[in-house]
């Protein structure tokens, strides 16, 4: 009686369609939940728990009056009976688990049939891949919908979300996915990687939470388990697939699970109003402030990155190092900052981004310096900001006048700390849009001969080059910051290119970033701030390895120089990109940032980096979201296969990536690089292992980001 009455109550505070209308989902009981009862039972007790939908399975006995059961030999006339039976205890028959559909026409037809006199719109199957091109067929005849379920690894071919997409793959979207969270939890498969793998495949769900991962599992309330299913449907929300049906199965207690219904039931409410709560909140306003300064000595340096000493013998263009500070601000004065700073430098050591924290802790008391990071554009044309960056390399102490690392770090330090702190206090009522373009920039530079061998720059005449060892990324992912009277104030500029065209000059230069500042200026006018950020590109470069007389040629015609020509390449794409960029004329978006460290693994036998001035462990991650954009830093020289990994399972409709962010510790190679030697691969000491658990790491943290 204790049992049944604390049901009632709860049955009292999840009654009727409330369940259903939040996000216009529906919730249902899978009538397997009910499996020693009657179809007709299990239709009253739905009912009776305030639950208007179920999905029935095929076998199951239809009534307590006869032994006929629910398959294709059940007559029209037990149908009808049925539907009236359903219709009586309002209740919907959303689909019917029918276990194998037939490969073999007439049997197949007879399921889909039944299925249709039913009223159902899905049938949740295993059947054979063999079979699914006369199941696509029937799907469009009867429009019906097909989900392919998943058992536990071992008794399922559909075990795995790979395996329903690779058989699916080119079919109707009336095929798809009936996600059975429990067995995927039996599996091992956390049940949001699955639902995110499945995309838009999703069809419908049959929803468990469980009280431990693996095959012993059994089921226990929803939200009390470690299905994590608040993330799940916060998930499918946000993927925008409206399922047939959220089916509870729950397979424990199966004398009496009524109780247990109800509190998923009630858990299901809470969680789809909350979902929806959060969705019509409206963002919080949009803040931003920028600001620039010159960063270029006074006096000579040594230029960083050729590997031998070069004592700077004059100032080709400036070094600019760009501030861009943005907060959003809750009504119930919650807030949530983050700083960028991007510097013509070829890296900027954690050292140096944490004295500049340090100094603008006491000058901005509002400010969590933790919130601010710094990223180089991997010039080689400017100076180092520790003396002892690649050992003594570079050391000035016998140069008379020449001006060490430590003396330019000061004068960084003091130029970027007023940058910082004048963006932060101008910051003011924004607007934000995001946009996409191409330009071929960098290209990999890795030369791969017919013995295995990788060669940095290796020459490509040779009769036994083979290949280009990566890829190259033409992407040019920009952000437009707009101003409440709809002047253009700053762009953030992502590609993945170091900027070292002229990297051999022994002249002060910030390359093609300086280009591409006067061609955006020229247009949007001299007070537009330009932020550039360079994505991973450790075995990318501005210099092609082949078709260098034709490309020498083309440069030529044009009248313009190799940096000229990025940079117009850039201008082109950017301009391209916000001529869309500006769609939504809101001044709210979703700003989140968080800040991680991250332990990874260290490459066995390490070998020594070429910058000795950071530790690898633990390495320092920023992750950002700014409405729908994703934006993730490393501080490696990352290739960029690992970038590929990111952004191919990044769930932002746009990621940004920035290689050398928030520290310098060196380069980060792929396993075929490891395994191809040469310059680029020798200088490590995070390897592939490390690489993709940066990649795992960086996924996860977007995907928190967007929940």
């Amino acid at each position: 009686m204790q049992a049944l009455a604390l049901c009632a109550v709860v049955l009292t505070r999840v009654g009727g369609q409330e369940l259903n209308d939040a996000a216009n989902w529906r919730l249902g009981v899978a009538a397997w939940s009910f499996n020693r009862f009657t179809l007709y039972e299990a239709a009253e007790r739905t009912s009776a728990l305030g639950i208007p939908y179920l999905e029935a399975f095929e076998g199951q006995r239809v009534n307590s009056m006869s032994d006929a059961k629910l398959d294709p030999s059940l007559s029209d006339a037990a149908i009808a009976e049925l539907r009236a039976k359903l219709k009586s205890a309002h209740i919907t028959l959303t689909s019917i688990y029918i276990h194998e559909l037939s490969a073999e026409e007439p049997l197949c037809r007879q399921s889909f049939e039944l299925a249709h006199k039913l009223g159902v719109e899905t049938i949740i199957s295993e059947p054979k891949p063999e079979a699914l091109n006369l199941i696509e067929r029937l799907c469009g005849e009867f429009n019906l919908n097909v989900a392919l379920h998943n058992h536990p690894q071992g008794s399922s071919r559909y075990w795995h979300p790979r395996e329903i997409l690779r058989v699916l793959d080119g079919r109707s979207p009336r095929l798809g996915a009936c996600a059975d969270l429990g067995h995927w939890q039996r599996s091992g498969i956390p049940p949001l990687e699955g639902i995110r793998m499945l995309g838009s495949r999703l069809l419908s769900l049959h929803v468990k939470d469980l009280n431990e991962a693996g095959p012993d599992g059994h089921d226990v309330w929803w939200g009390t388990g470690q299905g994590d299913l608040a993330a799940v449907f916060r998930e499918v929300h946000r993927s925008g697939i409206r399922p047939t049906v959220f089916a509870i199965e729950y397979e424990h207690h199966w004398e009496d699970n009524r109780q247990d219904i109800a509190e998923c039931a009630r858990f299901f409410r809470e969680q789809t109003a909350a979902i929806v709560a959060a969705a019509t909140q409206p963002p919080d306003p949009l803040f931003a402030g920028w600001a620039s300064t010159d960063i270029t000595p006074a006096r000579p340096v040594a230029l960083v990155g050729q590997m031998h000493k070069r004592i700077s013998t004059g100032v080709r263009d400036p070094l600019t190092a760009t501030v861009l500070a943005l907060e959003t601000r809750g009504a119930d004065g919650r807030r949530e900052p983050a700083i960028l700073v991007s510097a013509d430098l070829i890296m900027i050591p954690r050292v140096i981004q944490d004295r500049l924290r340090e100094m603008l802790r006491p000058r901005l008391p509002d400010f969590d310096p933790t919130r601010l990071f710094l990223f180089g554009t991997h010039t080689h044309t400017a100076p180092g900001l520790v003396d002892d960056t690649f050992g003594e390399l570079y050391d000035v102490s016998g140069d008379p006048g020449v001006m060490k690392a430590s003396e330019y770090a000061d004068f960084f330090l003091d130029r970027v700390g007023r940058a910082v702190e004048q963006a932060w206090k101008s910051r003011g009522p924004a607007r934000m849009g995001w946009a996409m373009d191409h330009a071929v920039t960098g290209f990999n530079r890795r030369s791969v001969y017919a013995d295995g061998r990788a060669v940095m720059y290796g020459n490509t005449a040779e009769a036994g080059f083979s290949h280009t060892e990566g890829g190259m990324d033409t992407a040019v992912d920009v952000l437009g910051f707009w101003a409440e009277n709809g002047t253009l104030q700053g762009v953030v500029v992502n590609a993945a290119c170091p900027s070292q065209e002229v990297e051999g000059l022994s002249e002060i230069s910030a390359d093609f970033w300086h280009d591409l500042r006067l061609s955006l200026r020229a247009r949007h006018g001299e007070k537009l701030f330009v932020l550039p950020q360079c994505a991973p590109s450790g075995d990318l470069s501005p210099h092609p390895i082949y078709r260098q007389r034709t490309e020498q040629l083309m440069d030529r015609r044009r009248g313009l120089s190799r940096r000229q020509v990025i940079a117009r390449r850039l201008a082109h794409a950017v301009e391209s990109a916000l001529e869309v960029a500006a769609i939504d004329p809101a001044d709210r978006v979703v700003l989140r940032h968080s800040r991680v460290r991250v332990d990874l693994p260290e490459h066995q036998p390490a070998v020594q980096p070429f910058y000795q001035t950071d530790s690898v462990r633990p390495a320092e991650i920023h992750v950002l979201r700014l409405g729908e954009v994703a934006m993730a830093t490393n501080p490696f020289e990352l290739y960029h296969d690992y970038a590929t990994r990111i952004e191919a399972r990044s769930v932002a409709p746009i990621t940004l990536l920035v290689q050398l962010g928030a520290g310098s510790s060196g380069y980060l190679p792929t396993e075929r690089a490891v395994q191809g030697g040469g310059y680029s691969a020798d200088k490590f000491i995070v390897g592939p292992a490390g690489g993709q658990a940066l990649v795992e790491e960086t996924v996860r943290q977007i995907h928190q980001m967007f929940r």
